[in-house]
């Protein structure tokens, strides 16, 4: 006979566990709230669709072929060229964690674990869903390792230096001045701590929280 457990319709309004658990661990993320994580709205309405991912196409940019000289001969005609297309996936991706207690264990112990279950889901969904994108990203950098030499990676340990920010940077050519966030593990921030390379603007001059730079 299989085992019996309480349902969490019987411990827990569905309604207040949605909106606890779905909804505030998202907002308090901090790449979420720095701007580097965001809610796409024309994803959003696609995957609201149902599926396991969206196809988003898209055309590419214009080459670099050089412009031709212009001339009156009917016969010297400009070469036309095309422009192509791309075909990005956006993948749904779906998690969940289930947490189970039984009535005894809250007899025994004297107080009630689902209340602590539902309190600190917010900081255990913040963590699975770094955790998540950190997965993403590595995948995206072993992609360019394997199919392009690695020319957008740049590997420093943690023995970062300011120089290695440039270096990385201008891995992207003349896009390199568009980057405004860096996504840092501690260790590399340790490390630019221990050197004196971190600024703090206060929020009065800023318009937001410290943040450092």
């Amino acid at each position: 006979m299989a085992d019996a457990y309480t349902r969490i319709a019987d411990a827990i309004v569905p309604s207040v566990y949605a909106q606890y658990s779905f909804e505030e661990h998202v907002q308090s993320l901090e790449i979420y709230q720095a701007g580097i994580l965001f809610s796409d709205p024309a994803i959003a309405s696609k995957l609201s669709m149902g599926g396991r991912s969206v196809d988003m196409p898209g055309w590419k940019d214009l080459g670099n072929d050089p412009s031709e000289p212009v001339n009156d001969d009917p016969a010297d005609s400009i070469e036309m060229k095309k422009i192509g297309a791309r075909r990005e996936v956006a993948a749904r991706n779906v998690r969940a964690q289930a947490w189970g207690i039984p009535d005894l264990t809250s007899i025994l112990a004297g107080d009630d674990p689902q209340k602590l279950i539902v309190r600190r889901q917010t900081d255990y969904w913040q963590r699975a869903n770094k955790l998540t994108l950190l997965g993403i990203l590595k995948g995206v950098l072993a992609d360019n390792v394997a199919n392009d030499p690695g020319d957008l990676v740049r590997i420093t340990g943690a023995s970062i230096v300011d120089t290695d920010i440039i270096e990385a940077a201008y891995l992207m050519g003349d896009r390199a001045d568009k980057f405004k966030t860096i996504w840092m593990h501690s260790k590399q921030m340790k490390a630019l701590k221990l050197a004196d390379l971190i600024d703090y603007v206060p929020p009065s001059e800023q318009g937001g929280p410290l943040i450092p730079y």
